[in-house]
């Protein structure tokens, strides 16, 4: 009877994190589409945001930056201002 209470906690606890695991997978294939995403997305944009080898030049060094962080404190946004 004892060994029976313990299968079912273990299958309960099992079940759970099988659960989270599921949920876990979904997320991360939901960030993977989205940073698919935001990938062809820059690549379109790199002529109009002057995101080409050139920017990394002299060039880019003359242009001001404005630096701003995020809610995540490991990620800081920097943006190139360009005067059209």
């Amino acid at each position: 009877m004892r060994q029976n209470v313990h299968k079912d906690i273990y299958r309960f606890a099992f079940d759970e994190a099988s659960s989270e695991l599921r949920k876990i997978l979904q997320s991360f294939e939901q960030l993977c589409a989205k940073k698919n995403q935001v990938e062809k997305l820059l690549e379109v944009l790199k002529p109009e945001i002057d995101l080409t080898e050139e920017a990394d030049t002299k060039e880019a060094d003359t242009k001001p930056n404005i630096q701003r962080t995020t809610h995540l404190p490991q990620c800081i946004v920097v943006t190139r201002l360009r005067v059209l």
